[in-house]
């Protein structure tokens, strides 16, 4: 059995796509309108709280919980568990770096502890359409996604969704910035927005820019932000073509590796 740990927008999502890939899937919340939700989804009741769940059936876990010290309680509390095989923790929660390099630390010989960062969103959790980084390949893309992404240590995962997701945060950024500017100059916005989906300066952040959910977006950027102490400043009327071309020397030893 596989425990969702976490039933907010992408575990909700997730429960039910391992539910309709026909696992058997128990989702933990402790806030009673999630496990509603739940209920309403799939029929199936939700535990309230780590210890009214039965680990003895559950050898695998989806740990999606909003804070970095609520996942390293779930894992504390999952590593103290007997089990006479190895239990599987994915941790898919959005960690800051500092804690996500620490999580081979509650491997024991009972729990075997995985960095699982998503890409995608609520629809892509939904579709089996993620992007996974982690290497426990087959399983991941029997379930929950289309693409797996290998990476040598902890915190390598994590600090690549943040590189993804400020880039996001960067392009809706510009995105809503050409919006207002063409409110401004006399332009309807409404009719821009059709002209950019269907030409160059289209992105999935602008697909998905009505349904975004900003306070997340600001969580990656703060989270980036605090391992790097700065962020870039995007500019656009220094040498663009110079730093295209050295970003796209930065790719050349992976694309022939």
């Amino acid at each position: 059995m596989i425990a969702v740990v976490g039933l907010g927008n992408i575990g909700l999502a997730i429960a039910r796509r391992l539910v309709v890939r026909g696992r058997d899937v128990i989702g933990i919340d402790l806030d009673p309108g999630r496990r509603n939700a739940w209920l309403a989804m799939t029929g199936l009741q939700a535990a309230e709280d780590l210890e009214t769940a039965n680990w003895d059936d559950i050898d695998t876990a989806f740990v999606i919980v909003r804070m970095a010290d609520q996942a390293e309680d779930v894992l504390r509390k999952l590593s103290s568990l007997e089990s006479s095989a190895p239990r599987t923790a994915y941790v898919v929660s959005t960690l800051d770096e500092a804690v996500s390099s620490r999580l081979g630390a509650y491997n024991t010989e009972s729990l075997r502890v995985l960095e699982l960062p998503v890409s995608g969103g609520e629809i892509g959790a939904m579709a089996g359409k993620l992007a996974v980084m982690d290497d426990d390949e087959a399983f991941i893309l029997s379930t929950i996604a289309t693409q797996v992404v290998r990476f040598d240590a902890y915190g390598e995962p994590t600090l690549a969704k943040l590189f993804n997701n400020v880039l996001g945060a960067y392009n809706a950024s510009a995105f809503a910035q050409m919006l207002i500017l063409a409110r401004e100059q006399g332009l309807d916005p409404a009719r821009l927005y059709r002209v950019i989906l269907a030409s160059s300066g289209g992105s999935w952040m602008a697909g998905g820019f009505l349904e975004l959910l900003d306070d997340l977006l600001a969580k990656d950027v703060e989270l980036l932000r605090s391992h790097l102490g700065e962020l870039p400043e995007i500019e656009l009327d220094g040498d663009l073509a110079k730093t295209l071309s050295a970003a796209r020397a930065a790719l050349t030893p992976a694309a022939s590796g």
